[in-house]
């Protein structure tokens, strides 16, 4: 069931994308679009045509609108019933992007969860058939051969439902393919990511087919083949990078797209989505479709939280494959987690930064910060900085502190263009954590108000100095803060390596080189 080398370039480009985010983006746009009843009906008819729904077996979804708690499985799939290949058309479709969504207005928040698509299970249909120690995006698979796309999202849905996460109900099921995708994508246009550190590989070298990519870090915006390349890239990482790094995708996505904006092309992307979508659970009534709206609205000014799926080994070898593996007491912690954690951040006890002296050599730490694994900064990477920033035309801050197993890597000054097409300058200082996407990086901008920074999960204040938190569940993964004119963020590892009180520390830390 391995599809890493699909049979044609249009796959190549979209294996391993996240697809979760059409749903949430185009409800988010109609939450506050205001719409009459008629444009309304007309939407939600080209949202979820009646061709493209199905009917699940009974018990499967259930589909309740009552203002509380929703949950929805989103599978990213391969479908390809129009390919003009015939290999294409009747290749089984594979799904690489299983995803978990809860709209939760009662705690206020957006859960996401994704599942590993090589999490070992038993995977039974309600035929009878038996596929024992599968890897669960198999199921998709082996039900496309049962019963075509019906019987790829029931098989899928039920295997998580029984073999993974018992007790679980689910609201609804949205099965996206890729070719599809492409034409929302396009109407939706580029997105703002901060990409964590160089991404380099060429088409062929080493022996790898994989797709092209040539990234330097630093915020930026990715557009189509460079989006695709990021969150499929592969080499060196684990299944785990991965997901955090699409799922890191989705989060900026989500708080690109401004639904005032969205209105003037809302018929066209509503008319994209239901060509790229089919649904379990969904009706082609306006008063689903404003039912749904107003479940996902609010989640536009809050921070997604995304839920880590807890696991006993990430590779764990058998039949000659690798997979990930879980037990019953961590699934049913993570599922608690999904259904019921909040979006909270306890407050880290603060510590006291290393001085510099009169030479730019640290002084003594003290036990503080070494006590959580920071460490003094060496002064070369100051001085490379200097260098590399001396068109910068602001204060460029560099923290005194690092995390131990830290390697600084070359800094990159570099300009963008925001929103309104201004040019803006930036810096970027990465430092590597580990050899498994484990990146974390500095960056200060004369623009002040980046997507990245519009929705903090909340602020603490330090020192006079406002520190912006944004959290996944209780992990920080953004620190920023404003001096004077200009915005300084600090990143946490896509896997969030870094513990709440080295985040804050290493911020805190920052001081001027010039």
């Amino acid at each position: 069931m391995d599809d890493e080398h699909p049979p044609s370039l249009w796959m190549s480009m979209w294996k391993r994308f996240v697809i979760g985010g059409v749903l949430i983006v185009l409800l988010s746009g109609g939450a506050t679009a205001t719409v009459a009843l008629n444009t309304a009906s007309g939407l939600a008819h080209d949202i979820f045509p009646s061709v493209n729904q199905i009917h699940a077996p009974k018990g499967l979804v259930v589909p309740e609108y009552s203002g509380g708690p929703e949950t929805y499985l989103i599978l990213g799939s391969d479908r390809r019933a129009a390919s003009k290949d015939v290999y294409d058309r009747s290749d089984p479709p594979h799904s690489d992007t299983i995803l978990l969504v809860r709209f939760d207005p009662e705690q206020g928040q957006t859960s996401v969860l994704s599942i590993p698509r090589d999490l070992l299970v038993n995977i039974k249909s309600d035929k009878g058939q038996y596929y024992p120690q599968s890897k669960i995006n198999a199921a998709y698979t082996y039900g496309a051969l049962l019963g075509g796309t019906r019987g790829s999202m029931v098989l899928a849905a039920e295997t998580i439902e029984h073999e993974v996460f018992p007790g679980l109900k689910l609201n609804g099921i949205v099965d996206v393919n890729f070719g599809g995708f492409i034409k929302v994508v396009d109407t939706l246009g580029c997105v703002y990511i901060n990409v964590d550190h160089r991404y380099l590989h060429v088409k062929g070298e080493g022996g790898e087919e994989y797709s092209e990519i040539n990234l330097q870090p630093g915020y930026q915006k990715l557009c189509y083949n460079n989006a695709l390349s990021y969150v499929r890239y592969r080499h060196g990482d684990s299944d785990f990078v991965r997901v955090a790094r699409q799922q890191d995708f989705l989060r900026n996505l989500r708080e690109q797209i401004s639904p005032e904006n969205a209105i003037g092309q809302i018929d066209q992307v509503a008319k994209a989505v239901g060509r790229a979508i089919v649904t379990a659970g969904f009706s082609s009534s306006a008063s689903q479709l404003i039912d749904l709206a107003k479940l996902v609205g609010f989640s536009q000014s809050k921070p997604l939280r995304q839920v880590k799926f807890r696991v006993a080994n990430g590779n764990y070898g058998f039949k000659g494959q690798s997979f990930v593996t879980t037990t019953p007491s961590l699934a049913k912690t993570t599922l608690a987690d999904f259904l019921h954690g909040q979006q909270k951040v306890s407050a880290p006890k603060p510590i006291t930064p290393p001085q510099r002296s009169d030479h730019g050599h640290h002084r003594s730490t003290g036990s503080s910060a070494a006590s959580i694994g920071l460490y003094p900064t060496h002064s070369s990477g100051q001085d490379e900085l200097v260098k590399a920033a001396i068109n910068v035309p602001f204060r460029v801050l560099y923290p005194s502190l690092q995390t131990g197993p830290a390697v600084q890597q070359p800094v990159r000054a570099y300009t963008l263009l925001d929103n309104d097409h201004h040019l803006r300058h930036a810096y970027v200082v990465v430092w590597q954590q580990n050899g498994l996407g484990g990146y974390y990086d500095l960056e200060g901008t004369d623009w002040l108000n980046p997507p990245v920074v519009a929705h903090p999960t909340e602020t603490h204040k330090i020192g006079g100095v406002a520190y912006r938190i944004f959290a996944d569940g209780g992990h920080i993964h953004t620190v920023a803060w404003r001096q004077g004119p200009v915005l300084y963020w600090l990143t946490n590892t896509l896997l969030e390596d870094l513990t709440n009180e080295q985040m804050l520390g290493i911020a805190r830390s920052a001081e001027s080189l010039h």
